[in-house]
């Protein structure tokens, strides 16, 4: 009784739009949680035809004493649930009463609506009724059901190894396990023609497997210890497109509930650090229990804000990771949009919520704030900035605005960011076409839910380009030797020039860098999606990608150009 009780006065709680539906589901108070978020979820799928069949009976006006959400969270279960309402009591006894008039104008409506597939006694076969309606609902809410997608935690296991496992594994769909096996079916070319016996690999992400839709894993064993998780495809580009060597640090600036986080784990394969941000207390702790269950164990979960975390305490990290709050537009069937659909009084008020200019404007300037804090993170080489969204206000106008805001970052080109995928960003909203090449988009019609996803890098520079150098008058003495250095505020050996970083002998390379044959080296280089190496160095290194002033390399080359040019004037390199 508790918990019909409950799921309707979370039911309330949603007609006033006082809360989301996994935040209301997950409250402490709810102590069957999965009953009542399930409930709560086909309720909102079925509430247009429950309020329907509620007006129809005249039931508020026969049984005054039950609340209309107490009746339609009964009278869903009542009709379409397979063991009926699981309670005692009134609530019980009330419905009993009212079961035979609530069948007969569900037939009544299956009828004016033209529902397929009803039975040819249907009077007598309430349950096949109640399934035709189902199935006639799910065939209008979706032409074409997006695939299932498992991402193969390589942390605790292979792609292989799952692979292997799941042929040996029973077909379950929607709770009910059949007695065929899995079947795999390699690569695969295009997903809306998927045996429904049959899974494949993915053709761009080689860590994800593909199932056709409405397969169920929750009681899958791989799924148990971890070695899978149930993640969708364009969700798993930003990790996959961030690519951050073993041994880098990260920081997944929005990361609850950890899903991108867990991905971005297993490839730095549990080598370096990620610090994990997120406000809600809550869904930190969910954060907790999924990278644990995934085998993590270089995170740290940070309850607070991206936004206030101090860049200078963050010296080593080069890999950021941003997935901010957006409007989840993108996401196909997304809980609470059934909240906007199916509660709205107003028909066309779903179409206004879903289009708020004014809360995209402050979802957009939220997203550009976490970017350009990313920015300031002195080491940071790689930015991952992505949205469920489709608006353009979130996606290309944002990476606009971002790149007109500063002049260290710059799109990574194409080839750096998922090459193959062929839906690329929208031309205009700021951005050239050279720039909508740069970032990807997803949309349903790929085979996943809407998703955009950009990669900043920070723009390097090459120590080897020509310098613009001042040649000096070369001293005539060793007096005007003297007075040169002393100006300068130098030391001076009596026999040869001190040489630092910045400083060249004239008529040579420089003294840092290859022959003039061999390809510029770069104080930062940018590693392809999947290389295990970095210009970065490790946590407790002391190695940099160029030698220091005084260092054992400078030393040396001191020691060569006093040997062999003693009296060579030098010029000074203007570095960019």
């Amino acid at each position: 009784m508790e918990d019909y009780e409950i799921a309707a006065d979370i039911l309330g709680k949603l007609r006033a739009k006082k809360g989301s539906i996994k935040g209301l589901c997950l409250a402490p108070r709810v102590k069957n949680k999965k009953k009542v978020y399930a409930l709560i979820c086909e309720t909102l799928k079925m509430y247009p035809i429950l309020t329907n069949l509620l007006d129809r009976t005249n039931f508020s006006a026969r049984e005054p004493r039950v609340a209309r959400d107490l009746a339609t969270v009964l009278a869903h279960d009542l009709l379409f649930a397979k063991r009926g309402v699981l309670c005692g009591g009134w609530m019980k006894s009330t419905m009993t009463r009212h079961r035979t008039v609530l069948r007969a104008a569900l037939l009544a409506l299956a009828r004016e609506r033209r529902v397929e597939g009803l039975p040819s006694d249907p009077e007598n076969a309430p349950s096949a009724v109640a399934r035709a309606v189902l199935k006639h609902l799910d065939s209008g809410n979706q032409d074409v059901p997006l695939p299932r997608y498992v991402r193969v935690n390589t942390l605790r296991t292979t792609v292989a190894k799952a692979v292997k496992e799941f042929q040996r594994t029973k077909i379950v769909r929607k709770g009910t396990e059949t007695q065929t096996l899995w079947k795999y079916g390699g690569l695969i070319d295009d997903w809306r023609s998927m045996a429904p016996d049959t899974f494949y690999q993915d053709p761009h992400l080689p860590e994800l497997l593909v199932f056709p839709p409405s397969t169920d894993f929750h009681l899958d064993a791989q799924y148990k210890s971890g070695s899978i998780v149930l993640q969708d495809k364009a969700s798993c580009f930003p990790a996959f497109i961030l690519a951050p060597p073993p041994g880098a640090h990260c920081i997944d600036g929005c990361a609850a509930p950890g899903n991108k986080t867990s991905h971005l784990c297993a490839k730095l394969r549990n080598q370096g650090h990620i610090t994990a941000f997120d406000l809600d207390a809550r869904r930190l702790e969910t954060l907790k229990t999924m990278t644990t269950r995934a085998g993590c164990r270089v995170i740290e979960a940070v309850h607070g804000s991206f936004l206030d975390a101090d860049p200078a305490r963050f010296p080593q990290v080069t890999h950021i990771l941003l997935d901010p709050s957006c409007s989840g537009s993108g996401i196909v069937a997304r809980l609470d949009a059934l909240v906007d659909t199916q509660l709205a009084e107003n028909p066309d008020e779903a179409t206004v919520a879903a289009n708020d200019l004014d809360r995209l404007l402050k979802l957009a300037e939220f997203q550009q704030q976490c970017v350009l804090h990313a920015m300031k993170f002195a080491s940071v080489q790689f930015i991952s900035y992505s949205t469920c969204s489709i608006h353009a206000k979130e996606n290309e106008q944002v990476v606009a605005a971002i790149l007109a805001a500063q002049n260290d970052f710059e799109l990574a080109p194409r080839d750096r960011v998922l090459p193959t995928w062929p839906h690329r960003g929208e031309v205009g909203h700021g951005l050239s076409a050279d720039n909508a090449n740069k970032v990807v988009r997803a949309a349903p019609d790929d085979g996943t839910n809407g998703f955009f996803v950009a990669l900043f890098v920070r723009k390097v520079i090459d120590v080897n380009a020509p310098p613009t150098a001042v040649k000096e008058e070369k001293p005539k003495n060793r007096a005007e030797r003297r007075a040169m250095a002393a100006a300068r505020a130098e030391p001076v050996e009596s026999d040869a020039m001190e040489v630092d970083d910045e400083v060249v002998d004239v008529g040579r390379q420089s003294t840092r860098g290859p022959s003039s044959n061999k390809a510029p080296v770069r104080q930062s280089n940018v590693p392809t999606a999947g290389s295990s190496s970095s210009a970065v160095p490790a946590a407790g290194s002391s190695s940099s990608a160029v030698p220091a002033a005084g260092g054992s390399a400078g030393a040396a080359r001191k020691k060569k150009i006093k040997r062999k040019h003693k009296h060579l004037p030098i010029v000074t390199r203007k570095t960019a």
